[in-house]
């Protein structure tokens, strides 16, 4: 992509940035929540953006967008102004426009459509920036490309919770109904912090969790979260094993038991979470048929740990083609489906799906497409 090109794009997405929230909020419309004191990783302020809804229904959204674990890959963000090296790994302050603009032409669950189930409900979109999985408290030094001192601001959970209390002066502190949900980065961050939501409102009885391609094994969690995100200790705790997903999700179900629905939904050759599965093991970052395959062989094992272990979760797995052709050609299968909720496993809809989830009716879709 040419300069004047990046310069055009980011022009328009500056120009779909919403205007602050007011005191008095019209119900329907997007506006920016400031939070005070909070920062991205590269030191930017930070901000979230919140919808009312005519239902007393809330919707907490937490975007993706990468993730650091160590020095060589914090000194590699997903900035052309600081990394040029073609290899990159977490988001920072610039994809919280991007985040901005995926709102405002509806993206996913954000849509204004009438067969939208979500359309009249309270909407908390967090942007992701920080690259701690939106769980983290801390400072991590590190060395940048230039050879320079640089500090990395792991404040996802910082983000979170002062997103969240502002957005409860406007939506108040009793919803009916909850959702947590999110996409690659932000399915991590919904798997940690749905306890912390569910915390945060005792009262409500009526919770779903719903990660969406939030799954990596590494044995370096508990040390990521402990060490480098400096995460709570309840979230860094939780973490014992190489599997982030099935060790906050069992943590989840053991605290809350039917209290709160918990679905999970991935393609089985997933392309952006194969990468990672070659960086732990190899230490470069790419995907290719063979660590596709591994990344299959890795989702069956624990989505059956999920079925034994949480009774009423529900699942759904599909194998639509990855959008790029030399991926697909490697049998890759595209990341997400939050924003395509239109994709179609056995006659089930993933929209339908999670309406479903969200209604408490257990369902598994697209199990076969493990083996």
């Amino acid at each position: 992509m040419s300069i004047v090109t990046d310069k055009v794009i980011g022009i328009l997405i500056k120009l779909t940035r919403f205007s602050e929230i007011p005191n008095d909020p019209k119900r329907g419309k997007w506006y920016r929540l400031p939070l005070s004191g909070c920062v991205c990783a590269d030191g930017t302020p930070a901000h979230a953006n919140l919808r009312l809804g005519t239902e007393n229904k809330l919707m907490i959204l937490f975007f993706g967008g990468g993730v650091c674990w160590n020095a060589y890959m914090a000194a590699r963000p997903n900035s052309s102004a600081v990394n040029s090296t073609g290899e990159s790994f977490y988001a920072t302050g610039d994809s919280a426009d991007v985040a901005d603009a995926a709102v405002k032409f509806g993206f996913g669950l954000l849509n204004k459509k009438k067969t939208n189930p979500f359309r009249d409900w309270n909407v908390l979109a967090i942007p992701y920036t920080t690259g701690d999985f939106h769980c983290g408290s801390g400072d991590f030094p590190y060395t940048d490309l230039a050879g320079k001192p640089a500090v990395l601001h792991h404040h996802g959970y910082k983000i979170y919770r002062a997103a969240l209390e502002a957005a409860m002066g406007f939506t108040g502190s009793n919803p009916e109904r909850i959702l947590v949900t999110g996409f690659s980065a932000g399915g991590f961050g919904t798997e940690l912090l749905t306890d912390d939501v569910m915390c945060t409102f005792p009262q409500c009885t009526d919770v779903t969790c719903y990660v969406d391609s939030g799954f990596m094994l590494n044995p370096g969690w508990h040390q990521a979260a402990k060490e480098v995100w400096q995460a709570p200790d309840l979230i860094a705790d939780r973490l014992s094993t190489d599997n982030i997903t099935l060790d906050s999700l069992l943590a989840l179900y053991q605290n809350h038991k039917e209290r709160v629905k918990i679905g999970f939904s991935c393609s089985v050759r997933d392309a952006a979470l194969a990468e990672y599965v070659n960086y732990v093991e190899k230490d470069k970052l790419y995907a290719d048929k063979e660590s596709g395959l591994a990344f299959q062989k890795q989702l069956k094992t624990m989505c059956a740990k999920l079925q034994i272990n949480i009774p009423g979760v529900s699942l759904f797995l599909f194998d639509t083609p990855d959008e790029n052709a030399e991926k697909r050609a490697q049998g890759l299968t595209k990341h997400c489906v939050l924003g395509a909720a239109n994709i179609t496993v056995d006659g089930i809809s993933a929209a339908d799906w999670l309406w479903a989830l969200v209604c408490g009716k257990k369902t598994q879709v697209g199990l076969s497409l493990l083996d």
